[in-house]
């Protein structure tokens, strides 16, 4: 639940950037300031999150560790799925994408 929480916290918190979303898109588009704050104040709602439950879970030593730890899988995997197959990451995009662009 942790690691699932992270993975779509981390991937908010990279599309919110023009860089990463424009490799999604497959297209050179800037965002609206209303979805990069959204994706955003998401982003790190649900990191915030992942933490609670950790720390729920596993106590605060062990359940800090735990998160941080995770929090480094979750990332390193993201970094090689931006790198080679950027597209995999659509889904997140869907509600927010504007009426005329197809994915």
């Amino acid at each position: 639940m942790q690691i699932l929480l992270q993975l779509l916290a981390f991937t908010l918190l990279s599309l919110s950037l023009t860089r990463h979303y424009s490799q999604v898109m497959s297209q050179a588009q800037r965002l609206a300031k209303s979805t990069v704050l959204t994706f955003r104040i998401s982003g790190y709602l649900l990191l915030t999150t992942a933490i609670i439950y950790a720390v729920y879970s596993w106590g605060w030593a062990l359940g800090l560790v735990y998160s941080l730890a995770t929090a480094t899988l979750v990332s390193t995997f993201l970094a090689v799925l931006l790198t080679y197959k950027p597209h995999y990451l659509a889904f997140v995009i869907i509600p927010f994408k504007p009426k005329d662009l197809t994915l």
